[in-house]
């Protein structure tokens, strides 16, 4: 049975980019995290964002958009700080240990892949911002907070 969050993934897939857990072994990539979003009524393009620390301390996030002319990739460099903030909201918000969000409706909402991955860790969890509440809410809060360009919807083409 297909998971939810490997349908999610087919996303990036089909822009072409690597799964995650495969990305960070690359040779001097220290930690990533992706935000996938699937907007369920096609009003924007589906958007893959990957936020990559290198063990350089240099920050990238690079954006990437589904059903828009030759899937350009937007990379913004970041400060090292805005990283480890963003990563630190999600720590104190246990993101490493939960679960989906509880109750995901089957259809009729935009749906996000949160992933975190490092050397051989690698974790995810789908959440429907929306309808978030609780941690799940916070969670939303704090990706639209820290990484405002990787929740930017655009217009399709």
């Amino acid at each position: 049975m297909l998971r939810r969050a490997d349908s999610l993934r087919l996303i990036a897939s089909r822009l072409e980019l690597p799964e995650l857990k495969v990305m960070v072994r690359q040779p001097g990539l220290s930690e990533a995290y992706r935000v996938t979003i699937h907007y369920h009524d096609g009003r924007h393009p589906d958007q893959v964002a990957t936020l990559s620390r290198w063990q350089d301390n240099s920050v990238m996030l690079s954006v990437g958009y589904k059903r828009v002319r030759h899937h350009p990739l937007f990379e913004y460099p970041l400060e090292l700080e805005r990283f480890h903030d963003f990563d630190l909201a999600m720590r104190r918000l246990g993101f490493d240990r939960r679960d989906d969000q509880p109750d995901l409706p089957s259809f009729g909402e935009d749906l996000w892949l949160l992933e975190r991955a490092s050397g051989n860790f690698s974790h995810d969890l789908v959440l429907a911002p929306r309808l978030a509440d609780g941690v799940y809410g916070w969670l939303v809060a704090a990706v639209q907070h820290h990484l405002p360009q990787a929740v930017r919807a655009i217009q399709p083409d």
